[in-house]
């Protein structure tokens, strides 16, 4: 069982990095394209930005979903905003 939930969760984290990847690809929000440019120039190897930034996406859809509201776009980006300042 702790197997499947492991493939489960691995698979969900993959969807999480590609969406990344399709916002930094897309331009919108235009902060994700902004974060990763910020990170990996202060050397941060361009996966581990790709993890953390899916972090920050992983929360945001689990605000949204607990609270049954519309995901928050603004806050998402700020949020995102947020790992440049670490």
């Amino acid at each position: 069982m702790k197997e499947l939930e492991q493939a489960e969760d691995d698979f969900a984290f993959a969807r999480l990095v590609e969406a990344i990847e399709n916002q930094i690809a897309d331009g919108h929000p235009r902060e994700a394209g902004l974060v990763m440019m910020a990170l990996t120039a202060r050397g941060e190897e361009h996966d581990a930005v790709l993890e953390k930034m899916a972090d920050v996406l992983a929360e945001h859809v689990a605000v949204s979903a607990e609270k049954n509201e519309a995901f928050d776009l603004n806050a998402y980006a700020a949020g995102l905003l947020k790992l440049t300042e670490a």
